[in-house]
């Protein structure tokens, strides 16, 4: 057997066992931004619709 065919397995065994763990704080934390992102979504979504609702019928020509 080859060794050199284990050497990315062995690099990415090397590299998960690396990472830092993550408390249950900050995974909560993450989580609560994300739904603070959503919201702030749906406002730019409703005023970006609503603008172009405007510029639609305002700048109609004929």
């Amino acid at each position: 057997m080859n060794l050199n065919n284990l050497k990315p397995a062995w690099r990415q065994f090397r590299s998960l066992n690396a990472m830092e763990r993550i408390g249950e704080e900050e995974i909560l934390g993450i989580i609560a931004c994300q739904e603070n992102l959503a919201a702030a979504r749906l406002s730019r979504f409703l005023f970006n619709t609503v603008m172009f609702i405007m510029l639609t019928i305002c700048c109609q020509g004929g």
